[in-house]
């Protein structure tokens, strides 16, 4: 037990020590892999740890059938050049769908890019490619987001 204590110590004392500024967002994005294109809209809050960063989402979609999706998205930064960095993005999302379909679970794999414009801001671009349980599958493809975030 008392080892098991050390470990959480040490793990959350270097979680503390690497983590940067927590992030907040606003996205607007194109979701391809409905039964009806639709845009949709939504924000994420994140936290970056070094290279490896993990986000909160919630999109809201009213095209086609009303869907709110809840996301969890862990990425790893790959490249940087300049004010760029591109990550590899993978997770989940939670679909919340309105009126004539059932609810469920999709996994998540894109890419995604950050451009910093100033300390505290930086424009995001994403695509991310969705595969569903049985019951939303009718959701799967791609999506392509674009937004802003701050950094505090």
């Amino acid at each position: 037990m008392k080892k098991l204590a050390i470990a959480l110590a040490t793990a959350m004392a270097l979680v503390a020590t690497t983590a940067s500024a927590l992030e907040v967002g606003v996205n607007g994005s194109y979701d391809y892999g409905s039964p009806a294109n639709r845009p949709g809209a939504g924000i994420t809050i994140g936290e970056k740890f070094g290279k490896m960063g993990v986000t909160a989402g919630f999109d809201r979609y009213q095209k086609g059938t009303d869907q709110n999706k809840w996301s969890l998205v862990g990425s790893y930064d790959v490249y940087s050049v300049g004010a760029a960095t591109f990550a590899v993005k993978a997770g989940a999302a939670y679909l919340d769908n309105y009126n004539v379909t059932a609810d469920g679970y999709a996994g998540l794999v894109g890419t995604g890019v950050s451009y910093s414009l100033a300390k505290n801001v930086a424009l995001t671009a994403d695509y991310r490619y969705q595969f569903g349980q049985s019951r939303v599958n009718s959701f799967d493809g791609n999506t392509i987001s674009t937004g802003v975030k701050f950094s505090f």
